[in-house]
Formats: structure tokens, C-alpha cells, sequence
């Protein structure tokens, strides 16, 4: 009769607990996702409130690891290998723990990244600690990470909470990127020119891989002589101090593009790169 009865209240508990109501969580879910380049950056959390708490050394203590949020811990994934303050970080998901101090934060990017709050936080699961500094801001309710300051391969990710800001500078190699993909794209381009001369404005665009530029866009005339591929070699030449041959390439260019339609969208481009390269002479 006593096991029965055991038995009876285990069911009943049970019954119980799955009759819970589903309740809205008080921290509720939240994500954030940036493009740098071609690395995606996510970020996802729970965002709890201030409400008229005290939050840094009081709900948040100081000089304690923190899940960075509520609920499950912080996360932070990169599709892309990446450098975050300076410090290499292979593609991956990690778990987004911090140390706050009132004047220093440490970040920690942990490799045991699914897991609830900092209960079973483990130390050694650390790829990375680095520290940063906390600024001071206008009052945020809601806890929240937000990029901002932008580049093609940079991008700041902020946390904002109460009156507080705390920014973490990643990095990424989109040069080198670009790069392994213009070499793909070239070794599959056969015969086809504008392959060869996206890559090569791309160089000369961002000052970089100039001999290789320089290369590719000689392929891209043997392929087409049309005043694009001209235009093209003249920024190259610039970015390679060769004013006086960039010259002539863009006289090549206004030559071809006296018989081409498409030529006058590029004529106010052409200009200046002329007056570009004779400010340089």
C-alpha cells in the first residue's frame, strides 16, 4: 500500500508540473547578426531589464564570471575565422561569458557554448580571455548587443545595459578572402574577360594584389578591347605609380568608348581618374 501510494504522488507531481502555464519568459529571447565581408557574426541571448534594480555590483556582481545575459549563456558565432582584439579566433560557436569590474571588463570566449547560465562554467573550455573598457551611456532598459561602426572588414559589437557600453572590436581577413575566390573564379574563367577584370578593378579598388591585378587585366584586353577593360589597367597603373602609362591606358579607354553607347555613364569616372593621376605627376 506504501509503494502504491509513492507510486501515486510521483504521477500526481508529475501531472502537476506539466500543467505549468506557459508563461512569456521574463528575459525574453533575442538575436543579432552582422555580415562583415563574407563572415556572419550571431549573436543570441536573453535580454533581462534593469527594473529599478541596481545592476553592476549588485544584480550583476563584480569580479565574478557572468553569463552575459540571463537564461541559457550568451552566444557568439563566426562563419569565418576572425580576429577579435587582436587575438586570432578559428570559425565557430562559443559560449559569450564576462568578468565585469568597475573599470575593466574580461570577455571570454568558451568553447562549451550550450549550456544554462554560468552553473557549470568551466575554465579550462576557455579559447580566449582579453580584456576591454567599459564606457559610460544613456540608460538602456533592456540589455542588448548591437553592431556598429561598419567597414568592409571591420565591425564593433556593443553591449548596452543600464548606463553602461562595452565594445569588442572583431576583425576580418576579407582581403585574403576575396583573394582565394578570384583565384577560383579565374581558374574557371576560361575565356570569359569580365572574370578577369572584376578581379582586377577589385585590386586596384582596394590597393591590393597590384601585380596580380596588373596580370589579369592584360588577360581580360586579349579577350575584349572595349573601353571598360582600358579604365580598368589605368587604376591598376595608378595604384603602381605608373602615372604615365595609366595615361595612356585611359586615352585607350576614351578611343574604344567613341563607338560604344555604354560609354557615357562612364565618362565623369574616366575624368577624374585623369585628374587623379596628374595630381600624382
Amino acid at each position: 500500500m506504501k509503494t502504491f501510494f509513492s507510486f501515486l504522488m510521483i504521477v500526481i507531481f508529475a501531472a502537476v508540473m506539466n500543467a505549468q502555464v506557459d508563461l512569456p519568459r521574463l528575459s525574453p529571447n533575442a538575436s543579432v547578426s552582422q555580415t562583415v565581408g563574407y563572415t556572419n557574426i550571431t549573436v543570441t541571448y536573453c535580454s533581462p531589464g534593469v527594473k529599478e534594480r541596481k545592476i553592476w555590483g549588485g544584480l550583476v556582481p563584480y569580479n565574478q564570471v557572468w553569463r552575459t545575459g540571463a537564461n541559457e549563456a550568451t552566444t557568439i558565432e563566426f562563419t569565418t575565422d576572425v580576429t577579435v582584439e587582436g587575438h586570432k579566433v578559428p570559425a565557430g560557436k562559443y559560449g559569450l561569458f564576462t568578468i565585469p569590474a568597475e573599470n575593466e571588463w574580461t570577455i571570454i570566449l568558451n568553447k562549451t557554448w550550450d549550456q544554462w547560465g554560468a552553473f557549470n562554467y568551466d575554465a579550462k573550455q576557455d579559447l580566449l580571455r582579453f580584456k576591454v573598457t567599459p564606457a559610460e551611456h544613456q540608460f538602456t532598459e533592456r540589455m542588448a548587443f548591437v553592431f556598429s561602426g561598419l567597414t568592409d572588414s571591420t565591425v564593433v559589437l556593443n553591449l548596452f545595459w543600464e548606463k553602461l557600453r562595452v565594445p569588442v572590436n572583431i576583425k576580418t581577413d576579407v582581403l585574403a578572402q576575396a583573394y582565394a575566390k578570384m583565384n577560383e573564379a579565374i581558374k574557371k574563367a576560361s575565356t570569359d574577360w569580365h572574370v578577369y577584370a572584376q578581379a582586377a578593378e577589385y585590386c586596384a579598388d582596394n590597393n591590393a594584389f597590384l601585380k596580380d591585378a596588373l596580370k589579369w587585366i592584360n588577360n581580360a584586353i586579349e579577350l575584349n578591347k572595349g573601353f571598360f577593360v582600358y579604365y580598368v589597367k589605368a587604376k591598376v597603373l595608378f595604384r603602381l605609380n605608373k602615372f604615365s602609362d595609366a595615361l595612356v591606358a585611359l586615352d585607350k579607354c576614351r578611343q574604344a568608348g567613341s563607338s560604344d553607347k555604354d560609354y557615357d555613364s562612364y565618362v565623369t569616372r574616366v575624368d577624374l581618374l585623369e585628374s587623379q593621376i596628374k595630381n600624382k605627376m
